[in-house]
């Protein structure tokens, strides 16, 4: 992980203990901590970091915001989400702001640093919870709308599937909340074929995250 991290967090506790699980995850890591969204985006703004951890309920506003923020003035950092509970509010409001990744505080130590160590290997940690509420949200957002016309990728004009078997198997398996490693056990390959398979969904669905890639498959009735 090149960069530092940063943890944006208003509970002091909270902030330490994240803290201390990146530094178990990637040793040597430089690790840095806001307390509010002015102090956070002034660190961002003379500091380098390639990781930031967004409280999204804090006490001076909306999580959102920042990651919107990060998003927009700084494309190259990671943000990722985190809340005591999966509320569906701050879960729906962390995806639309751009977060590639939501972890849940209320975890233990052992269950975030796994779900964070898959930043190492270019995926996203997503608590299980939460991809379970990523889902419902996304479900609810396809109920029948006014038709509207887009364009229709090659394969799917010529009759051919979009993703591979194998490839739809791997996205189930991430809209499930799994990393990579574990995909990689249960369907018995390696990680670096898993990390393979993911980006060409990546970008046959032209996305850049796990969240991203399970929007566009459920819009696209891929799972059906």
């Amino acid at each position: 992980m090149r960069g530092g991290a940063l943890v944006v967090e208003g509970s002091r506790g909270v902030s330490e203990r994240m803290r201390r699980i990146l530094a178990t995850v990637v040793p040597g890591l430089e690790l840095a901590a806001a307390s509010t969204q002015a102090e956070a985006r002034f660190m961002l703004a003379t500091q380098a970091f390639s990781l930031v951890l967004v409280g999204m309920d804090g006490p001076d506003g909306d999580g959102a915001a920042l990651i919107r923020h990060v998003r927009m003035a700084y494309p190259h950092i990671d943000a990722i989400a985190m809340s005591e509970t999966d509320d569906d509010g701050l879960v729906g409001a962390a995806i639309a702001a751009g977060a590639v990744g939501y972890v849940l505080t209320e975890a233990d130590d052992a269950e975030l640093a796994f779900l964070l160590r898959s930043i190492e290997r270019g995926g996203a940690p997503v608590d299980s919870r939460i991809a379970r509420r990523i889902l419902g949200l996304f479900a609810a957002s396809a109920q029948p709308k006014p038709i509207a016309i887009h364009p229709v990728p090659a394969s799917l004009a010529e009759g051919k599937p979009l993703l591979s078997p194998r490839e739809l198997k791997v996205l189930r398996l991430i809209a499930q909340g799994w990393s990579n490693q574990q995909i990689a056990e249960a369907v018995s390959l390696s990680v670096n074929t898993i990390e393979f398979h993911a980006k060409n969904i990546y970008r046959k669905l032209s996305v850049k995250s796990r969240t991203q890639a399970v929007h566009q498959a459920t819009q696209q009735g891929l799972f059906n």
